[in-house]
């Protein structure tokens, strides 16, 4: 399988917690402005004064994928781990493991949804584009997160999160 070229980069001291982002998933993949359709979250953390925009990230070795029972759970070419609806019974079994709480249930439908990247859009996901004046959301290319910026962004979350 081809590595991933690109990925989400998530700045969650730059989100203001407006959730346009939220609105713009929904309507690009149901048609309809409706939050609880969305595949991406943002947690308010009020006791650090801090909105976290919270999307799939594809781990490497996806738990999700593993525990599902129906193999629903897949990975598509350009790296996203997705739900195939067609075999997905709703156990929410994905939605238990998952280390950062990403796939959200669609309530008609009862079947799990994560982040696709709106693999299907020649342009970039809906969600940065709706985001791009406060640029909490933004692509960028798989090679230029290298471990030196990933270690230094870890350290910057460990100061907003610090273990108690």
């Amino acid at each position: 399988m081809e590595k991933r070229r690109e990925q989400l980069l998530i700045d969650a001291a730059r989100c203001t917690g407006c959730k346009r982002c939220m609105l713009a998933c929904s309507m690009k993949h149901h048609n309809v402005i409706n939050p609880f359709l969305s595949r991406v979250k943002v947690m308010r953390y009020e006791d650090q004064a801090l909105n976290v925009p919270i999307l799939c990230m594809a781990c490497d070795n996806a738990p999700c994928i593993k525990v599902c029972p129906m193999n629903a759970r897949i990975r598509q070419a350009n790296g996203t781990v997705i739900t195939d609806t067609s075999v997905c019974i709703g156990c929410r079994a994905c939605v238990y493991i998952c280390p950062v709480g990403s796939p959200s249930v669609n309530p008609f439908s009862g079947q799990t949804m994560t982040c696709d990247m709106c693999m299907d859009d020649a342009q970039q996901p809906w969600c940065v584009t709706a985001c791009q004046k406060e640029g909490a959301l933004k692509m960028v290319k798989g090679e230029s997160l290298t471990i030196d910026r990933v270690r230094e962004r870890a350290g910057r979350s460990r100061a907003i999160f610090p273990s108690r």
